[in-house]
């Protein structure tokens, strides 16, 4: 079959095979440091001499940019070509690896991050769209699986290697373990994936729309990364998440109205596509929601190294690995709603499982509710992109992969930040109950006890004033709570993939129901 992209010989099978292997590599490493880092934060605040909150912004900057700039940048590859788009992202995304590893200070490292970012964004949209143009329709599904395999994987498997890296070498190799990886994706990507763009794109610039949508999704953003610590009532976060409705209802307004859209809005009338996406949203809440969780009662409760922990969560990523290519080829023979409904509900089982966890529960009992979650979401992930990019005109495929990977970092931040929220609420609640029992204890204790909960989780117990035996009784009761809380926001994860798998049955999609559609390409 003749593929000419861009005056270029002929592409061999191999050749298609060799581009996946770019590709996946750029996406392992940019979606690796969404949670690489968490585990690294205590490390660089200690040896910046900085705040809690500074140190945060490492985390905080990261996701405000990549989340605002995918969608305009899934646009933008469309207009200017994915393959220019995907270079020039991997680039600055390596050279920015560069300065966070050199920071000197936290400033340079917020800044280095947020550039880092950018990269990141603007060569995630380009890689979905780069296969939807490669790969022919009956190995679509296994290239998609692949790819999500390699997001989902980089996710989960962050704080095994940076436990590892920062144990071994210190916090800047996080960053610098890039370096080789994105420059091979450099240099083998410029001389391997073929040029492709959108013929018919307007050469507008829909700055309204860019406008919109950047406010709205930094507005919702910043509210879920700083709602914890400033309030969820606070006049500042309610006016943030009002900013973000009042934005994106500009954005709407002005998408259905622009000669040449940011989005297309049209896509969403197909309900394969829509219900793809908000999986893809589902899907990273339950995924990295139910990691923080986890690394958090093991390091928290259980008192585990950074390694250690790493190390026992690992039967998730690595299930979820095992499972993905397997899906991927799945779904380029069957239908794919009954599976995906069917392994959500597997997902949505062992959540329910783990919230039974206690204080002493033996690793096997963590370890296989893990297994059979990294099952059901590597049977969903490796084919929603294959589901989503099917759902959309190849030629608006830069669009349509904007959009999802956009959903899909929004369930990232809300998976931490919801279920952070239910199980520090919770939290607050069993000490509060628990105080009530103890009526020797002055309440001016109590109250700074609780304040320092709220604002810092079980690490702030004890940022207040409170006399050493309020301290020590605390201490002995402090991680039963804990446990007790971590147990409710568990069952909020399991609501949460309960509803994709209900959100599941409204997929149709089935790859030799599909016309063949040849590729936009110049």
């Amino acid at each position: 079959m003749q593929d000419q992209i861009s005056g270029n010989p002929v592409r061999k099978p191999d050749q298609r095979w060799k581009i996946l292997a770019v590709v996946a590599s750029a996406v392992f490493i940019v979606n690796l440091d969404v949670t690489i880092v968490n585990i690294a934060l205590p490390n660089i605040i200690d040896d910046f001499y900085t705040s809690f909150a500074a140190g945060e912004w490492v985390l905080n900057a990261y996701i405000l940019v990549f989340a605002v700039l995918l969608i305009p940048m899934g646009r933008l590859g469309d207009v200017i070509g994915r393959k220019k788009l995907f270079i020039g992202g991997i680039s600055v995304f390596t050279g920015a690896s560069a300065l966070c590893g050199l920071a000197p200070d936290v400033g340079w490292l917020i800044a280095a991050r947020a550039l880092q970012a950018a990269g990141g964004a603007a060569m995630m949209p380009a890689t979905l769209s780069i296969l939807n143009v490669t790969f022919q329709e009956n190995q679509r599904g296994l290239a998609m699986g692949i790819w999500g395999a390699a997001a989902g994987t980089a996710a989960a498997i962050g704080p095994i290697l940076g436990g590892l890296l920062v144990g071994r070498f210190g916090w800047p190799w996080i960053f610098l373990v890039n370096l080789p990886v994105g420059a091979a994706a450099v240099y083998t990507g410029r001389r391997l994936i073929p040029e492709s763009q959108e013929p018919n794109a307007s050469r507008k610039i829909d700055l309204r729309g860019i406008l919109a949508i950047s406010a709205a999704l930094g507005t919702l953003t910043f509210a879920l990364v700083e709602g914890q610590g400033l309030g969820w009532t606070s006049p500042l976060i309610i006016g943030l998440f009002c900013a973000s409705v009042v934005a994106f209802i500009i954005f709407i307004h002005a998408e259905s109205r622009s000669p040449a859209p940011l989005v297309n809005l049209s896509l969403f009338r197909n309900r394969s596509f829509s219900a793809g996406n908000a999986l893809g949203l589902l899907v990273m809440f339950c995924l990295i929601g139910v990691v923080f969780l986890i690394v958090m009662y093991l390091q928290v409760v259980r008192q585990f190294t950074p390694l250690a922990t790493g190390l026992m969560i690992l039967p998730l990523p690595l299930a979820l690995a095992t499972v993905s290519a397997f899906a991927g080829k799945l779904a380029d023979r069957v239908p794919m709603r009954w599976i995906m409904a069917g392994a959500l509900s597997l997902v949505s089982g062992s959540f329910i499982i783990l919230s039974r966890i206690t204080l002493d529960t033996a690793w096997p009992l963590v370890a296989l509710p893990l297994a059979a979650a990294g099952l059901g979401l590597g049977m969903v992930m490796a084919p929603l992109g294959a589901v989503v990019m099917a759902s959309a005109p190849v030629e608006k495929s830069g669009s349509a992969s904007g959009v999802l990977t956009s959903l899909r970092q929004t369930g990232a931040v809300l998976g931490v930040s919801v279920l952070g929220a239910i199980m520090q609420f919770k939290l607050v609640a069993n000490l509060r109950e628990f105080f009530e029992l103890i009526p020797f204890m002055p309440q001016a204790a109590k109250d700074s006890i609780l304040e320092g909960v709220s604002r810092g989780g079980m690490n702030g117990a004890f940022s207040g004033n409170a006399p050493s035996f309020v301290q020590n009784l605390i201490g002995q009761v402090m991680r039963e709570q804990f446990v007790g809380a971590l147990s409710t926001a568990l069952l909020g994860a399991a609501v949460a993939a309960a509803l994709g798998a209900l959100t599941a049955l409204f997929i149709e999609y089935h790859p030799r129901a599909v016309g063949s559609r040849q590729p936009a390409v110049h």
